[in-house]
């Protein structure tokens, strides 16, 4: 494999695209990043469409990461396990931060007890750490770096000195940060979806997570964007192959079959 292929084959094991859903057919371009690296995708519906989608991402790729924004229905992390299940989903991409003492902690051991990863997040570098912390002690296996800018500074999930220094650094997490949705917004505004996810790698994060409006155009251009930070020496090489083993670890975890506890 040349130079090229190799750095696309990471750029594509470091993204997590979206899908809607909708006839239980994936896109073109995603199935040819799916022979390239992807790791999966994350669902975008609920009931009988999310089954569909599930069903053809695995068809294409049988121990795909397959996110989902999580149950409707207020629950525990076996109640929320269930459903996910239920849908075809391995990584809950909605998991909040507890507001009291020890909730984070039982609801990420009890859903990823039942098989399935929790990404526990927004994380913003700011407020209480103490969820994050009892994620991260409890073995959550990925965190999301929120996307919404802080007063007077990056969003998180574009700040080395949130992600390397707080998350990493103080808190200790050596798990995988997944970026929110790149297509908000506030990313699009400021630094449109190739620049941040740049940005996001160097910053220090491993999985970046495409909205449902980020199609083969954004895909391209991210490849294009992440190819001209490594020829400039912006984005070493090594940041991508950490970033991919990560992501690589996570999808075994995700994909090991389990028994759910008594």
């Amino acid at each position: 494999m040349n130079a090229l292929h190799r750095l696309a084959a990471l750029v594509d094991s470091c993204l997590l695209p979206s899908i809607a859903g909708r006839g239980g057919r994936l896109p073109d371009w995603l199935l040819r990043g799916l022979e390239r690296g992807t790791p999966g995708a994350a669902v975008h519906a609920y009931g009988p469409a999310a089954r569909a989608a599930t069903d053809a991402l695995r068809a294409a790729l049988p121990d795909a990461l397959t996110g989902h924004p999580g149950p409707r229905r207020a629950g525990g992390g076996s109640a929320a396990a269930a459903e996910l299940v239920a849908a075809g989903a391995n990584l809950h991409l909605g998991v909040r931060p507890g507001p009291r003492a020890d909730e984070t902690r039982v609801f990420v051991t009890d859903l990823q007890t039942h098989g399935v990863a929790a990404a526990l997040g927004p994380f913003t570098g700011t407020g209480s750490l103490r969820p994050f912390a009892e994620g991260a002690a409890a073995g959550v296996r990925a965190i999301i770096a929120g996307h919404s800018p802080i007063p007077g500074g990056l969003p998180a999930a574009l700040s080395p000195p949130a992600i390397t220094g707080i998350l990493r650094g103080e808190l200790g997490y050596g798990g995988v940060v997944v970026s929110d949705a790149l297509d908000a917004p506030a990313i699009i505004d400021g630094w449109g979806v190739p620049g941040a996810a740049v940005l996001a790698w160097i910053a220090g994060v491993d999985l970046l997570r495409l909205g449902p409006a980020s199609g083969e155009g954004i895909h391209t251009a991210i490849h294009t964007a992440a190819a001209r930070a490594v020829f400039d020496g912006d984005l070493p090489v090594s940041r991508l192959e950490e970033a991919a083993e990560r992501v690589s670890r996570l999808r075994r975890w995700a994909s090991e079959p389990r028994m759910p506890a008594c």
